[in-house]
């Protein structure tokens, strides 16, 4: 039984070139995981202690996010060579316990198991090239791809490696068992890989799927799996996005030719961004064709707006995601970040600016969307016609249905920003004591963006578009987890582009526009003829000097009640504040016969209004008036004399906060206080100077300044 296994991981890594210029080697990312993850999946039952020195800041900080299997890291910096750290490691496997030394280098094929021996064993390369071989149990400094030194031991336990020997601490691990004379059964690795060098690395396909899928292609049949759980429930989704599509006249998908795996077409042709170098003409028609078969798309079906599901897709799940990774990405704690040159503003310090700006795009209904219409998953078949693939299958808490401006803003994704490269690892990241330059490759379809836009006129803006492109930049930062180097980079890139989102306007200029159409169509909803009644009835309420208007309300509405009251007050007239609440309690002895009062209520189906709206209507002489927003209440039916205000929004990122509904009622209030004072001839001098002697207002009424 082995539970121990020490990962060496330290060194520069310099072998690897550029790909070690911001993380450790064992980060590297190979076929889609980070190299020493590859070993955490094989041995997930394993305890790992993981020697690293070179930034091995960003190692630690990185399995502290990402890594979900028993791990101790201990770091040897100031010393060099594979023998380093190694003592600090062995101090964490107790005595007598068998375990593995393996470079981090390392990634074992499938078939490979732990051999069950009680000799110490060393792993011996059979497809690759190592500097040391071993042979007839003998060590030699000379190259071999058949009996290489691999860099896997496995050792019965301590004492079996140290033989009463120290350990160095640095050097090379193997040639200090060639002076020891350590001898060991050979276990042959064929089909284990060395990725110590970038050549070797190089020459790895650049894989178009993520760490949780699986494709494999039979012939003309393209199988895809999920291989963990966060794959198998989005090919549940895939599935029934599919499923869907295919019960509609929509044929700009695959044939499917089974669910159970799901089995599709070999798509004979190319993703769009390997159609980089074609004449203008030629992309505009392909741009023209992708947006109409979208718009087809769109076309069917429709729901209701989620406002929850709307929030989750660009706030909630963007946010969730930047969380996990704000300890681990460089200046992200920082207010502004300096990315090419701009001072960029960091959205962890202007998360309620962004939610009000996003929100404020929140479409009224939602359609059937694709979700991740990039060009990664866009193909032209025979180099003609447009196939959708890999659909997202769903938005916020949505099937199906979400956002339509989802779609546009994943192919500008595209179109503008280069995801696709990026997602090649077509890009280069310099992460600097200062700054950061970011530079990614180009699809070549840049100068479309105007194409873009004149396509879809009237459907999205470019300030729209801008924010929402830099919310799926930085979205992607944890979606992108394979790989250190991408998950800074789509941070950075989110950055950069929220700022030029921010340059583009006022955040809150679409917040104020937007608010000020629906307060002024909410006013323009109401009744002429109620609105007068309201108002006359309050005026002969006030004409014999004996009676008053009463203003009640609850929560939110209790200083508007207040408000009102105050500025009848300040005219001579007669009002008074009835708290709904306290009412019941005594606090109804202000209302007399002849008294109007008006129930302020948004809903008007709170029970304390409505218990009080019963109570007056027993009072002989008592004018009742409902102020409310909804026509089919139960106040709405009690209350005879109502004025009614439709309103489509409160404002708020969840259209639930009472906003909008508390300015209508200070509006509508005011409103009527004014009329009065017009009504009953009051006058500056005479009515209202004389009340409100003091502060500015007083000042300005006696010295006219």
């Amino acid at each position: 039984m082995l539970n121990y296994i020490i990962v060496q991981a330290g060194g520069r890594g310099s072998r690897l070139e550029i790909l070690t210029r911001n993380k450790p080697k064992a980060l590297v990312p190979v076929n889609n995981l980070p190299m020493i993850f590859h070993l955490f999946r094989k041995f997930p039952d394993k305890k790992f202690i993981i020697i690293g020195d070179y930034q091995h800041e960003v190692l630690e900080k990185y399995l502290k996010a990402f890594a979900d299997v028993d791990y101790t890291v201990v770091v040897s910096k100031g010393h060099k060579g594979t023998c380093a750290g190694l003592s600090k490691a062995l101090e964490h496997v107790p005595e007598k316990e068998r375990f593995m030394l393996i470079w981090c280098d390392l990634v074992l094929s499938e078939e490979y198991e732990i051999p069950e021996s009680d000799a110490d064993i060393i792993g011996i390369s059979k497809d690759f090239s190592c500097r040391w071989k071993y042979e007839n149990g003998e060590f030699a400094e000379e190259r071999s791809d058949k009996q290489g030194v691999a860099g896997l031991f496995v050792f019965r336990d301590k004492d079996s490696l140290l033989q009463g020997a120290k350990l160095p601490e640095e050097g090379e691990f193997v040639r200090w068992l060639q002076f020891q004379h350590h001898t060991f059964e050979e276990s042959p690795l064929s089909g284990t890989k060395e990725y110590g060098l970038y050549s070797e690395w190089s020459k790895l396909p650049r894989l178009r799927c993520r760490p949780f899928n699986r494709l494999d292609v039979k012939g003309d049949k393209v199988y895809k799996y999920g291989i963990d759980k966060q794959g198998k429930d989005l090919a549940v989704r895939e599935i029934n996005w599919y499923r869907t599509i295919q019960g509609t006249p929509f044929k700009n998908i695959p044939h499917i030719f089974s669910y159970d795996p799901l089995c599709m077409e070999w798509i004979d042709g190319k993703n769009i961004y390997e159609y980089s170098f074609i004449p203008d003409e030629q992309k505009k028609d392909i741009l023209q064709q992708i947006i109409g078969c979208l718009k087809e798309v769109h076309r069917l079906g429709t729901m209701p707006a989620d406002r929850d599901s709307f929030y989750n897709a660009y706030i909630g799940k963007t946010f969730d995601r930047l969380k996990k990774v704000r300890e681990l990405v460089p200046f992200a704690n920082d207010e502004y970040v300096t990315i090419n040159g701009r001072r960029c503003r960091n959205i962890f310090y202007h998360r309620e600016e962004v939610e009000r700006l996003t929100m404020q795009y929140c479409p009224k209904e939602f359609r059937v969307i694709h979700g991740d219409c990039t060009f990664s998953n866009t193909m032209l078949r025979h180099d003609t016609e447009p196939v959708l693939i890999d659909p997202r299958g769903y938005f916020g808490h949505t099937e199906i249905l979400g956002d339509p401006a989802y779609d546009w803003v994943k192919l500008y994704y595209s179109l503008i920003s280069n995801y696709d490269q990026f997602n090649l690892k077509r890009f280069t990241l310099e992460i600097n004591e200062t700054d950061i330059k970011l530079e990614t490759a180009s699809n070549n379809w840049e100068n479309m963006e105007n194409e873009f836009f004149h396509l879809l006129a009237g459907e999205v803006t470019r300030s729209q578009m801008k924010l929402l492109l830099a919310l799926t930049w930085l979205s992607l930062t944890t979606y992108a987890w394979e790989d250190y180097d991408s998950i800074c980079g789509a941070f950075y890139q989110g950055l950069y582009y929220l700022e030029e989102a921010f340059e583009m306007e006022s955040a809150y200029e679409p917040y104020f526009e937007k608010n000020i159409r629906t307060i002024d169509s909410a006013l323009h909803s109401i009744s002429r003829i109620q609105m007068e009644g309201l108002i006359e009835d309050c005026a002969e309420t006030l004409r014999d000097g004996r009676h008053k208007i009463i203003a009640t309300g609850l929560g939110k509405n209790v200083p508007i009640c207040e408000k009102f009251v105050g500025t009848m007050l300040s005219l001579g007239l007669n009002a008074g504040f009835l708290n709904t609440n306290s009412a019941i309690h005594g606090d109804m002895g202000m209302v007399r016969p002849g008294d109007l009062v008006i129930i302020l209520t948004k809903s008007g189906a709170t029970e304390e209004s409505i218990y009080l709206a019963e109570l007056l209507k027993k009072r002989e002489g008592v004018k009742l008036w409902l102020l409310s927003f909804n026509p089919e209440s139960i106040l709405s039916g009690m209350i005879e004399k109502k004025l009614l205000i439709h309103l489509e929004d409160e404002g708020d990122l969840w259209n639930i906060m009472p906003n909008n509904s508390t300015t209508l009622n200070l509006i509508v209030l005011q409103t009527v206080a004014n009329e009065l004072a017009r009504k009953l001839n009051l006058s500056l001098e005479e009515d209202f100077r004389p009340n409100h002697p003091g502060g500015a207002i007083g000042a300005k009424m006696r010295y006219g300044k």
